[in-house]
């Protein structure tokens, strides 16, 4: 515990030492949330037939859509931005001999992203429900918590994935590209599920972030408890409990290709 927290304090200090980049990031909230607050009111009316399963109105289904979206591009990056930062700066090689495990390394790494994430998924929450008058079933909070964490884990072993690319290749990420494309293409971030063709719909359902949005929006807009979130909770864990080992294997075998080259220290 005490690795991880000392992987995590390296990146706190980092980050608010660029205190206006810090800042920033928190006030890059608003105009998001302003923008999708004026394209509601433009398109509101013509879609509210399909958002009756979310409480028939556009703002507050893509207000969950856009805090979950937010979180599946840091955890795509997350992975490789600590790595690719590692080889800029000449300590990944050091890093990795020492006593740290991978998986250690890999948690840790991203620890802070994740922390910092979470804590904004709950800025667009609260913002949208402060300013802009969004009812939010704050009691369920503890099942959005759970629901959260699930999706951490889910999207961490894609994140993995394509940090194992940028060990071996160090730029160009297909897997990274494709899955964020295909999740807020077809995952429900800003137009219902539903809304897609049959063959799309069945494709949707494989995809995590499916699965994260409607938990959320089931306990966040339709007052659900954990009970009703569970099939879409059993997924999340299942793409965790699969991908994530998987995932650290194929980084296991990245870095002892990179090794047998000698590549692991360039960029």
């Amino acid at each position: 515990m005490r690795v991880l927290w000392a992987f995590a304090w390296r990146d706190i200090l980092n980050e608010t030492s660029y205190r206006l980049s810090f800042f920033l990031q928190i006030l890059g909230v608003l105009p998001v949330l302003l923008m999708f607050f004026f394209l509601a009111g433009l398109v509101g009316e013509a879609v509210s037939g399909p958002l009756q399963a979310y409480g028939g109105r556009y703002f507050p289904f893509v207000l969950v859509g856009i805090s979950v979206e937010r979180y599946l591009m840091v955890s795509l990056t997350s992975f490789s931005k600590s790595l690719r930062d590692s080889q800029l700066t000449g300590t990944l090689e050091a890093v990795l001999t020492t006593p740290v495990s991978v998986p250690t390394f890999l948690a840790g790494s991203s620890l802070y992203a994740f922390g910092f994430n979470s804590l904004r998924v709950f800025l667009y929450l609260g913002a949208g429900s402060l300013l802009f008058g969004v009812p939010l079933s704050w009691a369920r909070t503890p099942a959005v918590l759970l629901a959260v964490g699930l999706t951490a884990v889910a999207f961490s072993s894609i994140g993995i994935l394509s940090a194992s690319f940028t060990v071996l290749f160090k730029r160009g990420d297909p897997l990274s590209w494709t899955f964020n494309v295909a999740s807020w293409l077809l995952g429900g971030v800003y137009y219902p599920v539903g809304a897609l063709p049959d063959g799309l719909q069945k494709v949707a359902v494989v995809l995590p972030i499916t699965h994260s949005l409607e938990s959320m929006r089931l306990a966040l807009l339709g007052g659900q408890g954990i009970s009703e979130m569970v099939p879409h909770l059993l997924i999340l864990a299942l793409w965790g409990a699969v991908g994530l080992p998987l995932s650290v294997l194929c980084f296991h075998f990245a870095l002892a290709r990179a090794r047998d080259r000698g590549s692991l220290g360039h960029y």
